[in-house]
């Protein structure tokens, strides 16, 4: 696997790329209902960031750990809040600001919390849901590790009972009246996080394991294909209860596939790099830019209603971009002043050379150098 640009590694900035445009096709689309059917498998893209989350995270606590011996967990805290947190308030307020001129909504404390995605309805800005989840995670993961973490390795049964806590909470909810927030509570959607680390953990402390799977992640990529298929077949309590651990399985194959192997051309990353620098401002800001699509669209002749797609896109691509470079890129600067990442220090040995060459290339795919991934 070569490493590109001294940085990132674009097949990665592909399936960012590829989740961020299957999310927003998703909610562009639910406004023409002929095409849903396809169209509705977009909301998957979602689950795609988790598994690419939890490889992210995973990759950062690996390779801190490996640099010097040990984690320390405030810093790593701040940094990925400083990352995350920023961006997130100013897409809060912009969407309170919205509803309370709109619908005269109080603004609702628990978004500041991160509980909202066990509201039975939200409210407003309801794509918070799933920063819900990942802010849980980045609390949880790193304390998690620390408890399990008595010598130099972590025994992968932990990972393996904690992957199959969510599908057994599903299990358990199903039918429920709990039900009502089940596609958005974190215990019931923790399973590509966890993936996501696992397989982080396999690439650095495991490499001969890893290497094993990356030569069957192509295989299982098919095979989670098919489980996928046969699980829309059996719907009901199955298919609740292990779609997302087979969507977890699915992309984590194919991520592993991926990384494993070389990068896409300089050609296709020119398109794809910058939609996923951007695609954390994207998707907070995605739903602004269609409902103005939709809004405007509506004006005009019912001749031109075909245009809704192209006008909705470059509205999102605009107000993405522009929230990029206002919000987002500023708050990564501020991070990296006032919180740099953690440098050698006197007394402390790094260990990089140390690890494992498939380690080292994992890491730096999962873990990149440049800011706008962490």
């Amino acid at each position: 696997m070569r490493q590109l640009d001294g940085h990132r590694n674009r097949n990665l900035d592909m399936l960012r790329a590829i989740a961020i445009v299957m999310v927003v096709v998703y909610h562009a689309a639910r406004a023409m209902p002929s095409i849903r059917p396809v169209t509705n498998y977009g909301e998957y893209g979602v689950d795609l960031f988790f598994v690419l989350s939890g490889w992210l995270v995973g990759g950062l606590y690996w390779r801190e750990r490996l640099s010097f011996g040990n984690v320390q967990i405030i810093g790593f805290w701040i940094r990925r809040w400083m990352r995350t947190l920023p961006p997130y308030f100013a897409a809060l307020l912009v969407s309170w600001l919205a509803v309370r001129a709109l619908r005269n909504e109080p603004f609702d404390y628990g978004y500041l919390l991160f509980v909202q995605n066990y509201y039975r309805h939200i409210p407003f800005f309801l794509i918070s849901w799933s920063l819900c989840v990942e802010e849980h995670f980045y609390l949880l993961a790193p304390l998690m590790l620390l408890v399990w973490q008595r010598g130099k390795k972590i025994n992968s049964l932990w990972f393996f009972a904690l992957f199959l806590l969510s599908p057994l909470f599903r299990f358990e909810t199903y039918g429920d009246d709990y039900t009502l927030y089940w596609n958005t509570a974190t215990h019931l959607r923790m399973d590509g996080l966890i993936l996501g680390l696992w397989l982080s953990y396999l690439a650095i402390e495991e490499p001969r394991c890893f290497q094993f799977v990356a030569r069957l992640s192509p295989y299982g990529a098919a095979a989670g294909a098919l489980l996928l298929i046969g699980l829309v077949l059996a719907g009901g309590q199955l298919e609740y209860t292990l779609w997302g651990t087979m969507l977890a399985l699915f992309f984590s194959a194919a991520m592993i596939c991926l990384v494993s192997r070389d990068q896409i051309g300089a050609g296709l990353a020119r398109l794809v790099v910058p939609i996923a620098v951007a695609s954390y401002s994207v998707y907070l800001t995605h739903a602004w830019a269609i409902y103005a699509g939709q809004k405007l669209v509506d004006r005009l002749p019912q001749a031109l209603s075909a245009i809704y797609f192209p006008v909705s896109f470059l509205l999102v691509a605009a107000v993405g971009a522009g929230f990029y470079f206002a919000i987002e890129r500023p708050s990564i600067k501020i991070r990296d002043a006032y919180w740099p990442r953690r440098t050698t220090q006197k007394g402390e040995q790094p260990l990089r050379e140390t690890v494992p060459a498939i380690g080292r290339m994992i890491v730096a795919s999962g873990a990149t150098a440049r800011p706008e991934s962490e």
